[in-house]
């Protein structure tokens, strides 16, 4: 086991993942020379990084462990596919993907969970992706941890839902109801040209925090917080990057019904790209 595995599975084993979380944000944006360097080198060793995309490639100048982690990658690293619908907003591993059912999501075989308590409990803004199509896409430490939009669209409304910090990994998504409704997310909605899509950013321990490349950094509260921004004109083309993890966690795309299909070889466990296609036309099915 390395350094870097034998140290987040020490603190977290030991430590709540709320308190785990918020160290876990103070320690990573905090500059410590040589520990953060090793700690880079180690992080890329144990998780195999792919240094040879990343857009910044010089190691020494990445001050804090999360400089380095929400790193940029060089501009064609991620080749959108133009033919699709929409495409995958971020690296990962599917979790599950399907329909949209009686107001219900998969989240493991045996497990599901209410479409209205993910986007924050407004039946209005649940209705509108009734009988549509989701996809729940899990962001490993390994992965590339930056958020792009999966489809032309203007920014509507936010809503960062407060919420715990628990594990997003397969034990948890497995045995734990409602994981994902019970986390901290923030909610967004956008209108594009076939329909309304939301982009649910979930928190999860270790998660230092979520940001928006509109709203910045989310400060936790106690209580929702619901901006409507229909009226400021916040429009991101395919591939805009509209914000970041520091650390793994969960990212889950909504789309109505009849805005079009998932591709047949969306599956769980299937590992993904930002830039792939996601939605296609039911005849590209």
């Amino acid at each position: 086991m390395s350094f870097t595995s034998f140290l987040l599975k020490t603190v977290e084993t030991i430590t709540p993942f709320t308190t785990l979380s918020s160290l876990s944000a103070k320690l990573t944006d905090v500059p410590m020379g040589r520990f953060t360097q090793f700690l880079i080198k180690n992080f890329i060793k144990t998780f195999n990084i792919n240094t040879d995309e990343i857009a910044n490639k010089d190691l020494e100048s990445y001050k804090t462990f999360n400089d380095f982690f929400i790193r940029k990658l060089e501009e064609n690293a991620r080749p959108l596919d133009k033919d699709c619908l929409a495409v995958c907003p971020v690296d990962g591993t599917i979790g599950q993907a399907g329909k949209i059912t009686n107001g219900r999501l998969i989240q493991a075989k045996g497990i599901d969970y209410s479409l209205k308590a993910l986007v924050g409990g407004n039946s209005i803004d649940s209705e509108q992706f009734e009988d549509g199509r989701y996809a729940c896409i899990y962001l490993s430490p390994s992965n590339y941890h930056r958020i792009h939009m999966p489809i032309d669209g203007t920014l509507k409304k936010a809503i960062h839902v407060p919420g715990r910090l628990f594990p997003v990994g397969r034990r948890n998504i497995s045995n734990m109801p409602d994981l994902y409704t019970v986390n901290e997310r923030m909610v967004c909605f956008f209108e594009t040209a076939v329909g309304p899509l939301c982009v649910v950013m979930v928190g999860a321990a270790l998660v230092g925090s979520i940001h928006t490349t509109w709203g910045g950094t989310v400060n936790r509260r106690v209580g929702l917080e619901i901006k409507d921004y229909s009226n400021e004109n916040i429009h991101y083309q395919k591939g805009d990057e509209i914000g970041y993890f520091k650390y793994g966690s969960t990212v889950i795309c909504l789309w109505g019904n009849n805005q079009g299909e998932l591709p047949s070889d969306i599956e769980a466990s299937l590992p993904v790209k930002m830039g792939r296609s996601l939605i296609v036309s039911a005849q590209e099915k």
